[in-house]
């Protein structure tokens, strides 16, 4: 196949308060990717995220600290009494590695958080600053729920809101004179039929695994539905030759991004999870999105354990029966109790069950949370506290901040602060409350 052009794909820095690897991989950048080099394209990479931003490379298993760069405090969260910084690869590193890289004919930026957009924004300017006028589109979760203020603030040429893989194989045969094939175009725009993500593109010690788009569920905080408003599945056999792939060049951990994982399961997770277990791969899998509790049985239950998830993280959010009505319903009564007994009984030992709890929702007291952690304590689960993020377009997300609000102040870092200073000090005592029984609870399993 004759060349087409050249793409550049970006994953830019995270500019925060805080940043945390939690196996994190820029799947939809590297499915386009594979997308480009099955259409002809020359594809490269700059992952400021990737090999080389970790503080401690290789822990553990490839997640981690990033490594991180002090900056001044955008004007906008100027008042949070935090240290503000760059994190991921160092400037000179990344220099050097878009200095080597030859000039591409197209540039494809990702983003992430819409509260990350000053690392969005730096890295595009730098992108300039190197290949000059080569025309730069910016895709992914903050291009798709902020599209006004990408295209005022981002220095991009063009924003891709929503799914980006046809939008961007269109604009690369614009820019380099080829059409795109119409059944291609057809093919590429059903999510299942993707290619799976180039993970060679940028070899990590890990890989993400994404085996379905989407979820049912309308969480009143959640944006899910607004970044994928239907629900899709992979086949079953094309994930489990995606692992097989990863394994033979080395990959023994990963993590499912899946918002649904476990919902229809007898047609999807339960053939995924037996294909593995039959394989008999060395494998630590990881569920960092949470696991929905209703969907947990017996048989998923052992299924889990037998293909090596680490960690079951459970999507609880709160056991205030009236917030879960109020929120979507999500987790059913007596619902934790029985995933909980379901993983105990499959051989989910002391430290390999948690769950999530949510803190921080527009009129949620924090005397609600505390009573959930207690809850979840009494389970002999760990807690780990979830801080509320005020996404545009949710309805817990619009209650919280006005419409066109900066995107910095949707950082769930900085919305306590803007309940004011006494908030602040109840939800710092909470924390410490939710870790002594985290605490408690490990030295008794120990």
């Amino acid at each position: 196949m004759d060349l087409k052009g050249r793409v550049l794909l970006v994953n830019p820095w995270i500019h925060d308060f805080a940043a945390y690897n939690l196996w994190i991989e820029p799947l939809g950048l590297l499915t386009i990717g594979a997308a480009l080099r099955q259409t002809g394209y020359a594809v490269s990479v700059l992952d400021c995220l990737g090999p080389g931003a970790a503080k401690r490379p290789g822990w553990p298993h490839g997640a981690g600290k990033f490594l991180k760069a002090e900056l001044p405090k955008p004007p906008a969260v100027a008042g949070v009494p935090r240290r503000y910084g760059r994190y991921g690869l160092p400037i000179e590193e990344s220099n050097a590695r878009l200095a080597a890289l030859p000039t591409p004919d197209l540039v494809l930026v990702a983003s992430g958080m819409t509260y990350w957009y000053p690392g969005v924004v730096e890295v595009i300017a730098r992108i300039r600053q190197r290949f000059g006028g080569v025309p730069v589109a910016l895709g992914g979760v903050y291009a798709t729920l902020c599209p006004e203020h990408a295209r005022q603030v981002s220095g991009a040429d063009l924003v891709i809101a929503g799914p980006g893989m046809v939008p961007a194989l269109r604009l690369a045969g614009e820019v380099c004179g080829h059409d795109l094939d119409p059944d291609l175009a057809a093919l590429y725009a059903d999510p299942p039929t993707w290619p799976r993500p180039a993970h060679d593109l940028v070899p990590r010690a890990f890989a993400g695994l994404l085996t379905s788009w989407g979820c049912p569920y309308r969480c009143s905080y959640c944006a899910g539905h607004l970044l994928q408003p239907i629900l899709a599945r992979r086949e079953p056999a094309a994930v489990l030759a995606e692992v097989d792939e990863g394994v033979r060049r080395g990959i023994h951990d990963w993590a499912f991004y899946d918002d649904a994982l476990l919902l229809d399961a007898d047609r999807h997770i339960v053939p995924i999870l037996e294909g593995l277990v039959a394989r008999g791969l060395p494998l630590r899998l990881h569920a960092p999105n949470g696991l929905h509790v209703r969907a947990i049985t017996p048989g998923i239950a052992g299924l889990l354990q037998q293909a090596g998830l680490d960690v079951a993280w459970l999507s609880l959010e709160t056991a205030n029966a009236e917030r879960q009505r109020a929120t979507g319903g999500k987790v059913p009564a007596g619902a934790f109790e029985a995933a909980v007994g379901f993983l105990r009984a499959a051989g989910f030992g002391p430290g390999r069950v948690g769950a999530y709890v949510l803190v921080g929702l527009p009129d949620q007291e924090l005397e609600e949370v505390e009573d959930t952690a207690r809850f979840v304590h009494g389970q002999g689960v760990q807690a780990r506290l979830t801080h509320f993020s005020p996404i545009p377009g949710t309805p817990d997300g619009d209650r919280a901040l006005p419409p066109g609000s900066d995107p910095l102040l949707h950082n769930k870092t900085v919305a306590p602060y803007l309940r004011g200073e006494e908030y602040v000090r109840r939800l710092q005592r909470l924390v410490l409350i939710v870790q002594a029984g985290n605490a408690a609870l490990a030295a008794r399993t120990h």
